[in-house]
């Protein structure tokens, strides 16, 4: 009989879904400090506010033409299916194609829009992003099905890795905003090239199948809807305040924005990487047991995620003090405001993932109708009174009246456990609280 050896405990805990994932956001925001502490020092604000509107208009298309893909393919019987992948790929790709081109020619007409005629071939330049992750293949989607992630993990800690690599030599090479546009199409190139060099039989052929790709519209035009809202929602503020604030004070809150980010990628590849799989499966098996293996599944990483975004939520002007020059100090305020939004949408976005298992997609709509009638209430209130922070201030916390509608939906469901979700709040409440003694530390220890 053959032995079997088993593998040390370090070894099955480190090749585990949430420990591939936790050391890619690590990893990521590493990268991420790294490269923001070196550009800083290199490049001015005004070179961040052009990289942060160009990404806010990058991110607008490609959210408004997304269908869900990666959902569709992971929810799919046939997910595996080479012929149904062929067909999908396809589609993704004349979607880039069609994006690059259109970005391409409406880069004038919105560069004068924006009133920043100057940016209009950076613009135009930034439309290559589209076609190059049109190519790229769909095998991240494919692991995530099958739960196997430590090659999608690599993927994506290499291209940060050239993503960083390639913007601190562009920006001691360019001194310009350049060196960070140009460097997100390196990262995006290798990224593509690595889905498949990194995943066998990743490779795809072009098809097209009528029911196939009516069937693909059908499940995503209710996705795509949610999406269009949400990233309308996620980038009216920096579409906005691009008109409002010179290039140099956008870029303080770009820089802010950025920063709270490195939060935003865990509340995104968690839910999408480990719940959702872990959900689908839990219908197929138990059932019974839904609503006990969704808090269960998620309790201790939730709360920890929850004390420390509480903690970076305090500490955000200690944060910037630490990492940047005096010139953006300022900067702070806005990550402690803009850094609530992506500590309450873990939560929600967990209650995403299980609506989306049960078949209340809807749900995705619901919820950035929610966020939309948040912003025109209260950014245009918070803006009347306040000015450009009393918008920012809106856009913080527009996760907030998303998470009593998540409870609304879940206990529609027969899923809302009043006890665990008033734990993860005081979990976020310990957070700030550790976090305002410890910035009042940090500013003591440096005065003295």
């Amino acid at each position: 009989m053959a032995t079997v050896i088993e593998r040390p405990k370090w070894h099955r805990t480190m090749s585990s879904g949430v420990s591939l994932v936790a050391i890619t956001i690590i990893a990521s925001n590493l990268l991420r400090i790294v490269s923001t502490i070196i550009l800083t020092r290199v490049l001015s604000p005004a070179d961040f506010g052009v990289a942060g509107l160009t990404g806010a208009i990058l991110n607008i298309l490609l959210m408004i033409s997304d269908v869900g893909f990666g959902v569709y393919i992971i929810r799919h019987a046939r997910g595996d299916d080479p012929h149904l992948l062929d067909i999908i790929w396809t589609v993704r790709l004349a979607r880039g194609l069609a994006l690059t081109l259109l970005l391409a020619a409406c880069a004038g007409p919105l560069a004068q829009m924006l009133d920043k005629p100057a940016l209009q071939v950076a613009i135009a330049v930034t439309a290559l992003h589209f076609l190059i992750d049109g190519c790229s293949s769909l095998a991240p989607f494919t692991t995530i099905r099958q739960e196997r992630l430590l090659m999608l993990s690599l993927l994506d800690i290499a291209s940060a890795i050239s993503q960083t690599v390639a913007g601190i030599a562009l920006a001691l090479l360019l001194h310009s905003y350049w060196a960070i546009i140009l460097a997100g199409l390196v990262g995006t190139a290798l990224k593509s090239l690595l889905s498949y060099l990194l995943f066998p039989g990743a490779g795809r052929r072009l098809a097209y199948d009528r029911q196939e790709v009516r069937d693909l519209w059908h499940f995503g035009r209710t996705i795509a809807s949610a999406h269009t809202i949400q990233v309308l929602l996620s980038n009216v503020d920096k579409i906005a305040l691009s008109r409002i604030f010179p290039l140099s004070l956008f870029g303080l809150y770009s820089l802010a924005s950025n920063l709270s980010g490195a939060a935003s990628g865990f509340t995104t590849l968690y839910p999408n990487r480990i719940l959702l799989p872990a959900f689908a499966r839990a219908l197929r098996d138990e059932p019974a047991n839904l609503a006990q293996i969704y808090y269960a599944s998620r309790r201790k990483l939730t709360l920890l995620y929850m004390v420390a975004m509480g903690g970076f939520i305090s500490m955000g002007p200690a944060v910037v003090d630490l990492l940047y020059d005096p010139r953006y100090q300022a900067a702070a305020t806005y990550l402690q405001l803009l850094a609530l939004a992506p500590a309450i949408a873990m939560n929600n976005y967990a209650a995403r993932e299980i609506l989306i298992v049960v078949g209340r997609v809807q749900a995705l709509l619901y919820a950035n109708l929610v966020r939309l009638g948040w912003l025109l209430s209260a950014g245009s209130a918070g803006f009347l009174l306040f000015g450009p922070i009393g918008l920012v201030a809106a856009v913080g916390g527009i996760e907030l009246p998303v998470q009593c509608y998540c409870w609304y939906e879940l206990r529609r469901a027969g899923l809302l456990r009043i006890r665990e979700e008033a734990l993860i709040i005081a979990a976020l409440l310990f957070g700030i609280l550790l976090g305002l003694m410890g910035n009042a530390l940090y500013f003591t220890l440096k005065a003295s």
